[in-house]
C-alpha cells in the first residue's frame, strides 16, 4: 500500500512523516523546496499476526506494510508541468493524506500565507481539479488531432466520450471520485491516474494547545465526504522517538489512546477498503492486504502468480475461530475448516492454504 503525503508548502508534512515512520527527515522551515520525496516503509501493527506467530513459531513473521511518500509542497509553483516526474510518481499512490496547517507561525505566514483550514482545503481541491482538467483536455486535443488525420476508431471515440464527461465533471468544480463510472469507463481513464480520483484523508496539523479546539473544522471537512483527523504533529513526532512505556504516559497526558501511526493505519485501510488475510506455517506467518470483496483467486495471486494460475481450492478458516477453539484440529472437528472455490469472497482475518497445480 503506497500512501502519498501531500499538501501546501510548510504545513508540517515532513513532521508527520517522521511521526509515522520514526524517520529523522529535515523539517527546517527555511530549507528550499525538495526535488524528491522522503520514503519509508512501516509495518502495520496487527495483534493477530503476533498471536499467530506465537502459535506456529515460524522462522519468519511478516506484517503487512505501508509505504509512505512525503512529497514537497505541490502546486506551489504556477508553471508546474502536470506530466513531470514528480507528479507522475505522486499519481502512483493508492491514496493521499492531505496535510493542512492549523498551527500559528508568523514567520511562515509571511512566506506562505495559507488562510484558514477550510480555505486551504478549497484552494488545494481547486488546484487538483485544474491539474486533472489540463491532463484530460490535452488528451482530448490529441484524439481530435487524430480524427483530422483519419484515425477514428471506436475505442478512441469511446475514450473521447468518457473524457468529455470527465472534463464536464471537473469544470463544475467536482472531483472525479464523485463520478459514477461503469467498469468500461473506469478502465478507460485508469491509466491517467487523476489526482481527484484518488481517495484522500485530511489531517489538520495543529499545536498541542489547540488539539481539542478544532472539532468544528474536522466535522465540516467530514461533511464534504472526507475522512479527517486532528493531529498535533510536533507532539506525535516526539512521541515516535519514545519507548512504549514513555509513549503511553505521554499519550495519557494528552488524552489520546493511539498514536497517529496506529490511527492513520486504521484510516488508510478504511479509506481504501482493504482487509488482511494470513498465511501460516513453520516457515512463515504473514499478513497480506487485498481489497474488500476480492475472491480467493485474487488472494492467491497476491501470494504468487502461480497460485492464481493453477488455483484448485483454498483451505480456509478464520482467525477468530482459531482463537476460540485453540487449534486447527478442533476447527476440523467443529466443521470450521473449509474448502472454498474460486468465487469465495475472502473475509478479513481469514487464514488460507492454497491448493494449486501448474
Amino acid at each position: 500500500m503506497k500512501i502519498g503525503i501531500i499538501g501546501p508548502p510548510k504545513t508540517g508534512k515532513t513532521t508527520i512523516f517522521n511521526a509515522l515512520t520514526g524517520s529523522s527527515a529535515s523539517t527546517d522551515r527555511y530549507a528550499p523546496r525538495a526535488n524528491e520525496p522522503n520514503v519509508a516503509v512501516v509495518q502495520v501493527p496487527d495483534e493477530r499476526v503476533t498471536k499467530l506467530s506465537e502459535i506456529y513459531q515460524p522462522k519468519k513473521t511478516i506484517y503487512a506494510q505501508i509505504e509512505y511518500h512525503d512529497y514537497p509542497g505541490i502546486f506551489s509553483i504556477s508553471s508546474e508541468n502536470p506530466d513531470n516526474a514528480m507528479f507522475s510518481d505522486i499519481k502512483t499512490s493508492d491514496g493521499f493524506v492531505l496535510v493542512l496547517r492549523a498551527f500559528s507561525d508568523e514567520e511562515l505566514e509571511e512566506l506562505y500565507p495559507l488562510g484558514d483550514i477550510l480555505r486551504q482545503l478549497s484552494n488545494f481541491e481547486e488546484e487538483m481539479i485544474l491539474m486533472d482538467l489540463m491532463v484530460a483536455e490535452k488528451r482530448r486535443e490529441k484524439i481530435e488531432l487524430g480524427y483530422k488525420r483519419g484515425v477514428k476508431t471506436p475505442a478512441l471515440q469511446f475514450e473521447n466520450k468518457v473524457l468529455e464527461e470527465v472534463c464536464n465533471q471537473l469544470q463544475t468544480g467536482k472531483p472525479l471520485r464523485e463520478m459514477q463510472l461503469n467498469t468500461e469507463e473506469e478502465k478507460v481513464i485508469r491509466g491517467f491516474r487523476f489526482f481527484t480520483q484518488k481517495p484522500m484523508i485530511v489531517l489538520i496539523n495543529c499545536s498541542e494547545d489547540d488539539y481539542y479546539q478544532l472539532d468544528s473544522f474536522k466535522s465540516e471537512i467530514q461533511s464534504k465526504g472526507y475522512l479527517a483527523e486532528v493531529i498535533a504533529g510536533r507532539f506525535e513526532e516526539e512521541l515516535s522517538k519514545l519507548d512504549d512505556i514513555e509513549a503511553k504516559l505521554f499519550m495519557e497526558d494528552m488524552g489520546i489512546e493511539e498514536s497517529i501511526k496506529d490511527r492513520l493505519t486504521h484510516l488508510c485501510y478504511s479509506l481504501l477498503g482493504y482487509i488482511s488475510f494470513f498465511t501460516v506455517g513453520e516457515d512463515e506467518v504473514r499478513a497480506w492486504t487485498i481489497e474488500k470483496g476480492s475472491n480467493a483467486v485474487t488472494a492467491a495471486g497476491k501470494i504468487h502468480s502461480d497460485l492464481a494460475r493453477g488455483f484448485i481450492r483454498a483451505e480456509c478458516f478464520n482467525f477468530n475461530n482459531l482463537m476460540e477453539y485453540g487449534s486447527e484440529k478442533h476447527l476440523r472437528e467443529k466443521g470450521l475448516f473449509r474448502l472454498e472455490g474460486k468465487d469465495y469472497i475472502v473475509q478479513d482475518g481469514d487464514i488460507l492454504f492454497i491448493r494449486f497445480n501448474v
